[in-house]
């Protein structure tokens, strides 16, 4: 889905080009993402109105129009915008994703489409958005004043869950997604499998560190770059998309696990575990595993014994594998019959 970083960056573009326009047409491609909470159709709704604001609020795109009006995207997994020029949007035929599309006085054209039709698109009175579901109940905003310190202190320390689910519950934090909850935890060195009741002091603290300027720096590298608003930049992470490949920082190939209803990509030397888990990813050799690198990501971290992350890849190279139940706890290791084979989740 469009995260943060994305969609700082399509709502100042289409806030630029559609603020003070008013609406001179509106129809429906797929109506399956509409949720219309107006008593009447979709064109009806809309038409004639201005818009007043484009903004985002945590995942969501809010178009706020004069007349006591709003319609609010949540894009979920795979929905994006497209702005068409005048001369574009005139011969331009209606794809088979499209799910809205919103003409105005100058000629333009807005469209959202979403191949999955996973998307949800409320058009609502601005008075009733509150109980848009999940909308109406975002946590704080990450990018946000309000979110310092001590307001993250407090969160932390209500949970009991994993620090990577944690980061990803919309109605604590608005809103971090799967790629920028990967990068985070690296910046952070911390695994995406630890417990939040775990962390310590200078682990709440780093991460509260990684979150403001992970999401600063990818909001200042999507904006350099002006890509067309539907393109999805993602080049520049550092962990996400790149397991099996080497780790930026230490050379150390980046896993991928399975955290919560998601995969979470992470580096075993930079973001070692802290309790025992099924696998240990650091005895197994990857292909990256015999050159480690070092760029300007910074220096290989050192593990809790002081040993640097490198000279622990270069370890690893060339030992045997891991014997069955290897960073398992032992007592059910010890539980399984000779005969019984079973896959142990990671």
């Amino acid at each position: 889905m469009p995260e943060l970083p994305d969609l700082e960056y399509v709502a100042s573009e289409l806030s630029r080009a559609l603020v003070g326009q008013a609406i001179v047409s509106a129809r429906t491609g797929d109506p399956t993402v509409l949720r219309m909470m107006l008593p009447m159709p979709f064109a009806e709704a809309l038409v004639g109105r201005t818009v007043r604001a484009v903004e985002r609020r945590g995942h969501f795109l809010r178009f706020a129009l004069d007349g006591d009006r709003v319609a609010i995207v949540n894009a979920m997994l795979v929905g994006k915008y497209r702005l068409l020029g005048p001369e574009e949007a005139s011969r331009s035929k209606d794809p088979v994703a499209m799910g809205f599309a919103l003409g105005f006085a100058d000629g333009s054209e807005l469209r959202y489409l979403d191949d999955k039709r996973m998307g949800k698109v409320y058009v609502a009175a601005a008075s009733d958005e509150s109980s848009i579901p999940v909308f109406g109940n975002l946590g704080i905003d990450v990018i946000s004043p309000g979110f310092d310190r001590a307001r993250f202190g407090d969160l932390v320390r209500r949970r009991r869950d994993q620090v990577r689910m944690f980061m990803m519950d919309k109605s604590a934090l608005a809103s971090i997604g799967n790629a920028y909850a990967d990068e985070i935890l690296f910046a952070a060195g911390i695994h995406p499998k630890t417990m939040v009741r775990k962390l310590t002091a200078s682990d709440v603290d780093r991460l509260y560190t990684a979150i403001r300027d992970v999401l600063a720096g990818a909001i200042a590298e999507i904006a350099r770059r002006r890509e067309p608003i539907e393109v999805k930049v993602r080049d520049f992470l550092a962990v996400r998309g790149r397991d099996g490949k080497p780790c930026p920082r230490c050379g150390t190939t980046i896993r991928a696990v399975r955290v919560g209803d998601g995969d979470a990509c992470f580096c075993p030397t930079c973001q070692p575990a802290t309790r025992n888990l099924f696998v240990d990813w650091r005895r197994l050799p990857g292909p990256a595993a015999a050159t480690p690198t070092v760029t300007d990501a910074g220096p290989p971290r050192a593990d809790p014994a002081g040993a640097p992350a490198a000279a622990k890849v270069t370890a690893a190279v060339g030992s045997p594998p891991p014997p069955a139940g290897a960073g398992e706890p032992r007592a059910r290791a010890r539980s399984r019959s000779p005969g019984r084979v079973r896959r142990a989740p990671t």
